[in-house]
């Protein structure tokens, strides 16, 4: 992108951006049908551009505030109340704009065969806080810790390429004795506030299937899903596999969890040892295995695959269609890193957790689904752009580029000042001049190249 001097000049280039997302997408109807309104005041898509756009200005809401920024109309309270009091569904929201940029923006471009769903949780964590509601404790499976917080667990859309959020839940405990600060019990029962909150309480592998239940309605078209291994239960998988998907995932080595193979009941343990093994290779051997030990039979191919880190040992991964290959198992499920890539994303750039230091589990809702909203839009722009940047690239070129202003600035003295040295002390002809610089030039770094020959235009 172009670098800009000020603020104001740095809008120029986000503004259209956000406003042709905006009316592509028609995010005004979108929140008319999610009943996303405000009675009085500003209206919703003011507001909602104040928030969307609040990351990229690299200031907070105080910040924003004193310097009386030319995108903020209002008061502080003016988007705390949005956040906390807006009506409407924001979760039917993310269905249906995720919904129409998969469908419209990406699917034109790319085979419908290469996406896939995919699930997993990750730390929403609040360490400092004591009153945010819904507040708990939970086990970090990443760290092998106890955290303070919520387990944000979010389904997505992903071909590889471009991952698509389409639904979460900020997962309290559903063990009162690791609750912090309880959910609000004044709520109506029946009303969406209050499902949110007992949803929250329950346990991940219903909540997740609540997700999936609400993507499937508004996309139906794909019918694969991965997921790592704490979901990897087969209670779980026959569920998903009664929904018309096929499952890949990675399996958990326990005890507790058996297959069917050979006629007799083993552990992931036992079958690994009754498999034969292949001497080379990454793939130690494959079988198929029954997963429903009554009832019905649901065959999956579990393929036991070397560990890179240490030879010694090994992983499997199962999936439930069979026409898929070994190579093809372990290819798709590879799809899984996108979702972390996400993760971390939205937590380092987008500031998922930083941004606003609410304390209703409705404001938490509204801000973390916006934040969404800010990584569909960056994906989209990337995937148009054919953008060989990072995601974090892309997010700190919509930045206000005041630094990168002063570097252009002092390159610019930089070479005036070595031109005239050149010519008073050395005594140099003007095309010997040229060629030294010329020589200096294609000697720097790419990045600092272009930002000199980019001077050298303007010039």
């Amino acid at each position: 992108m172009t670098i800009l001097p000020e603020n104001l000049e740095n809008e120029r280039t986000l503004l259209p951006m956000f406003s042709s997302f905006f009316k592509e997408f028609k995010l005004n109807q979108l929140f008319r049908k999610c009943s996303i309104r405000k009675e009085k005041g500003i209206p919703v898509k003011d507001i909602f551009q104040m928030i969307f756009l609040l990351v990229f200005t690299q200031k907070n809401v105080a910040g924003l505030l004193q310097s009386r920024h030319p995108l903020f109309e209002g008061k502080k309270d003016t988007l705390y109340r949005f956040l906390r009091k807006t009506s409407g569904s924001w979760r039917k929201l993310l269905f249906l704009l995720s919904t129409k940029v998969v469908t419209e923006a990406l699917l034109p471009f790319t085979s419908l065969k290469r996406y896939t769903w995919v699930v997993d949780d990750s730390p929403y964590e609040r360490p400092r806080s004591s009153k945010v509601e819904g507040l708990s404790r939970f086990f970090d499976h990443s760290t092998g810790r106890f955290s303070r917080g919520f387990r944000m667990l979010t389904l997505g859309l992903t071909d590889g390429a471009t991952f698509i959020p389409f639904a979460f839940s900020l997962l309290s405990s559903h063990r009162h004795k690791n609750q912090i600060c309880p959910m609000d019990a004044s709520l109506d029962g029946r009303s969406k506030r209050a499902r949110l909150r007992n949803e929250s309480q329950e346990k991940a592998p219903e909540v997740l299937l609540k997700l999936l239940d609400g993507a499937l309605k508004y996309c139906p078209l794909v019918h694969t899903i991965l997921f790592d291994s704490w979901f990897s239960f087969p209670t779980l998988i026959r569920k998903c596999a009664a929904r018309g998907l096929s499952v890949v995932c990675m399996l958990k080595n326990t005890p507790k969890i058996y297959y069917s193979f050979g006629g007799k009941v083993l552990s992931l343990s036992s079958l690994f040892n009754r498999i034969q093994k292949r001497p080379h290779g990454t793939i130690i051997g494959s079988a198929v295995v029954n997963l429903n030990l009554t009832g019905k039979p649901l065959l999956a191919r579990v393929v036991l695959v070397r560990s890179e880190k240490q030879k010694s040992q090994w992983l499997a991964l199962l999936s439930t269609d069979l026409s898929l290959s070994e190579d093809e198992i372990i290819t798709l499920y590879g799809k899984r890193w996108d979702i972390e890539v996400f993760f971390k994303m939205v937590k380092s750039f987008l500031k998922l957790t930083r941004e606003f230091q609410v304390r209703s589990y409705d404001a938490l809702v509204t801000h973390t689904s916006i934040v969404f909203i800010r990584y569909i839009m960056l994906a989209v722009v990337a995937r148009r752009n054919a953008d060989p940047r990072t995601f974090g690239e892309l997010f700190y070129a919509c930045y206000d580029e005041i630094q990168d202003m002063t570097l252009m600035e002092a390159l610019s003295l930089l070479l005036d000042l070595l031109k005239s040295t050149m010519k008073n002390f050395l005594v140099l002809s003007e095309d010997k001049v040229k060629e030294l610089l010329i020589y200096f030039v294609n000697s720097l770094p790419a990045w600092l190249r272009e930002k000199v020959l980019l001077l050298n235009c303007e010039s």
